[in-house]
């Protein structure tokens, strides 16, 4: 086809005032790439939406709202074409470079040579939609003018015949009665109204069934996103889905650092590479992703073999999903071939195995002619952290060390992005809908921080959340294992009082779920050991209790705007409770008790998620000191007041008892209260853990360094250290770090020879109200001298 002619029918689909041809643009994009690129993007619009509308009456298949095909909401629009209506690849591809294109818009000018390309995308695209579909489209288009000019011609009629006899000569209307005039003026109506209804009937005859379900759908909608988020929910029947094994279209996917990393690795300067983690990390999602990069063809599934051969560019990359799930024969086999490659000097075979770490080290460790293999992994399994010689031929990325934090925070910004939930801005049910009330909370920025803190603290203690889980936590969280139906079924009262328990913030520790359903999920336990619900203080219960009594306009509004509204607080029936107990209504301890167990934990939990008083809120879970610990491992440095408060944590705990160091040394000492080392504090290094994005791990752990002997420190260990050297409990928090401090202080210890000559003790000193120290010198007794004999000669 002729450019002109593509051209032409993609202006033509556009709603645009002003339309250039194709000569203009081509000129203008030497001058103004920058804004032909947006026009660009005005033609694409449509062609997107009519495409899919094509493809939807070709297939059969229920279309999308227009919605989706606008500026803010293309790319999910786009998206869907492939996903939804088998847009072929070729064309999927091209019209995401386009978008591209559009989006570097947004941030800086396009280069004429990018908005060339846009050009030559859409003209690529334009010829792709004609061929398919744009004469059956063009016929209908016609047909649809034509009938709409009817229409218009017909109404302008009757509108100048009802306008021209209402404005009948006055000489004519002097000579009528009336009564008669009124009459009149009445049938002339009568016969207009019944002429445009003649008119519309015509015109709806040309209205395809599914925009005909479109027009009389939109009070009650269904959200895709929500279906989709749904899938994850564990208390269904079938939740396959959620492993990529069983998966052949990715709809929604989360981009994560490693996963590119890879990805780059693989297709510019290749080696082979293992992928361990724990099972759902993600290992055969990352597999997937690397077909789905590398290869042209559309993914059909996975092999029964579970091994997977691609040619890229010149070489070729033998992918296994899992190594675990072969028989042994064949995974020694599988392992042979790859260490005869690093044997190789000029190999075009590179392996990409995604493997569970426990039995490759059994395997590599079983059999002896592996040992090649085996001495290039097993040190990295050692050191994953490290740039080791033996990652330069093979390299180790272990899921484990990924924080759950990271993958968290990318989860609910990609879920809660408005293209997503625009559907529900038309749906009837939106003003009972706990789904859409959880999605604008988690979108709030002080909310998602918040969340981050819970997903962080699980970072800080060593805990690992899979990616499987933390989609199974976070659809749960955003849901409450509800759909579009059931809140369109509910009734108002329903939704009042039992949709407000779906509330995200009761969600996210399984409150309101049988325990059973997430108890293998070792972080969502954790959580509901942060729980703040459940933790109480004074200030924020009476803020909670009198907020709205309060002197100060800013503190009255702030309780207004957590508690006064919302389906969450069951639309204000929280202040009419409130009300009726002041007021003294069945007596204050009926009334006072059921007020407390039926609304605190709950608001505790809205008030530590949703308020802006951003250190406050630290208060209501069990670390005291978690908030200067994130401060400490975000700013990558340590204060001189917190590293005193430290040793002389560690000193409390080395002696059992509260001991008062003027120079914050610190005394490694004994039970028996016999100090074997003194430490001044400039001999002590605080080195922070650096974070890794390029594998997606942020700091999460301080180390105290002292020669060669190092302690780690993780959130609870700088809690229970913190807290004692405040005057702490030793007893509170002590199972979790007693074997560690014990070991720091024994390998202290050893390191250390006793000086004979001295003794150094901690002694009670009344006046410090603690132990001291207290230096003893022994003497030794002076040599005994032979007394000289006279000998009897």
């Amino acid at each position: 086809m002729k450019s002109e002619e593509i051209w032409e029918r993609l202006t033509y689909l556009s709603s645009e005032d002003i339309s250039f041809s194709y000569e203009d643009v081509n000129r203008m994009l030497v001058f103004n790439p920058t804004e032909q690129v947006l026009y660009f993007q005005s033609l694409f619009l449509p062609l997107s939406y009519e495409w899919m509308k094509d493809l939807s009456n070709f297939y059969n298949y229920t279309s999308v709202p227009k919605s989706y095909y606008e500026a803010h909401s293309i790319q999910y629009g786009w998206k869907a074409l492939k996903t939804k209506f088998n847009l072929s690849m070729k064309n999927y591809r091209e019209g995401v470079r386009f978008l591209e294109i559009c989006d570097i818009v947004t941030k800086r000018d396009v280069t004429k040579k990018e908005a060339t390309e846009a050009l030559n995308i859409l003209m690529q695209l334009g010829q792709s939609w004609i061929l398919d579909f744009g004469k059956t489209s063009e016929k209908e288009s016609q047909e649809t003018y034509a009938i709409t000019e009817l229409h218009s011609s017909v109404s302008e009629e009757i509108d100048k015949e009802i306008k021209d006899n209402k404005n009948l000569d006055d000489n004519n209307m002097v000579a009528i009665e009336e009564d008669e005039a009124i009459e009149l003026n009445s049938l002339i109506l009568e016969t207009a109204e019944k002429e445009k209804e003649k008119v519309d009937y015509m015109t709806q005859d040309l209205i395809t069934d599914q925009e005909w379900d479109l027009t009389t759908t939109l009070q009650e909608q269904i959200n895709p996103f929500v279906d989709f988020m749904h899938q994850y929910d564990l208390t269904t029947a079938d939740y396959s889905k959620i492993f990529d094994e069983h998966t052949k279209k990715i709809e929604y996917s989360i981009e994560t650092n490693i996963n590119q990393k890879i990805i780059d690795e693989l297709s510019t300067s290749p080696r082979s590479i293992i992928i361990t983690g724990n099972a759902g990390d993600g290992k055969t999602r990352i597999c997937r992703n690397v077909y789905d990069q590398l290869v042209d063809d559309e993914f059909k599934g996975w092999p029964e073999s579970g091994i997977e051969e691609i040619t890229y560019k010149d070489y070729t990359i033998r992918i296994i999903k899992d190594l675990s799930e072969l028989r042994d024969e064949v995974i020694v086999s599988e392992l042979k071939k790859m260490q005869e490659t690093l044997q190789e000097e000029d190999s075009k075979l590179y392996f990409l195995i995604a493997a569970n770490e426990g039995k490759l080290t059994h395997t590599l460790v079983k059999y002896s002619e592996l040992k090649s293999l085996k001495d290039a992994i097993i040190p990295q399994f050692m050191s994953p952290n490290k740039n080791l010689k033996e990652a330069e031929q093979i390299k180790v990325y272990n899921l484990l060390y990924a924080s759950s934090s990271v993958y968290a925070e990318k989860i609910i910004e990609g879920w809660n992005e408005e293209k997503n939930w625009d559907i529900c801005g038309d749906c009837s049910s939106r003003h009972k809908c706990i789904i859409k009330d959880n999605h604008v909370a988690m979108s709030n920025k002080t909310t998602r921080n918040r969340m981050m803190r819970m997903y962080k603290s699980l970072d800080m203690n060593g805990k690992h959340m899979t990616m499987r889980e933390l989609l199974i936590h976070l659809a749960y969280t955003q849901t409450g294992g509800m759909t579009c139906r059931n809140v369109h079924e509910a009734s108002q009262s329903e939704a009042i009082e039992n949709l407000a328990k779906k509330s995200y913030y009761e969600n996210f520790f399984g409150n309101n779920l049988r325990p059973e359903v997430f108890e293998e999920i070792s972080g969502i336990q954790e959580f509901k050991s942060l729980d703040p619900g459940y933790i109480s203080d004074s200030l924020i219960d009476d803020f909670l209790l009198n907020g709205d009594l309060s002197s100060q306009d800013k503190t009255r509004d702030a309780h207004a705007l957590l508690f006064k509204e919302g389906i969450d607080v069951e639309n204000g029936s929280y202040y009419e409770e409130v009300k009726m107990y002041r007021s003294n209504i069945n007596g204050d301890n009926v009334n006072g008790e059921e007020l407390m167990k039926k609304w605190f934990p709950r608001l505790r939990r809205k008030y530590y998620f949703e308020s802006k008083e951003n250190k406050k809120v630290e208060q209501l879970i069990p670390y005291r000191h978690r908030f200067e610990f994130i401060g400490i491992l975000h700013k990558g440095k340590i204060e001189h007041s917190t590293k005193t408060q430290l040793i002389d944590g560690l000193n409390t705990f080395f002696a059992k008892r509260m001991v008062y160091s003027p120079s914050h040394q610190l005394y490694v000492s004994s039970d028996s209260l016999l100090v074997h080392q003194i430490v001044g504090l400039d001999q002590i290094e605080f080195i922070v853990q650096g974070k890794n994005e390029e594998i997606d791990q942020v700091s999460t752990t301080l180390t105290l360094k002292i020669n060669d002997v190092e302690l780690e420190v993780n959130l609870v260990t700088f809690e229970y250290l913190m807290r004692l050297s405040n005057g702490g409990m030793l007893n509170v928090l002590r199972e979790h770090v007693e074997i560690l401090l014990n070991s720091f202080r024994n390998r202290l210890i050893s390191f250390k020879k006793q000086d004979e000559d001295i003794l150094q003790i901690l002694k009670f000193d009344y006046s410090q109200g603690a132990f001291v120290l207290e230096t003893i010198e022994i003497k030794s007794p002076d040599p005994v001298e032979d007394e000289e004999v006279e000998e009897d000669y």
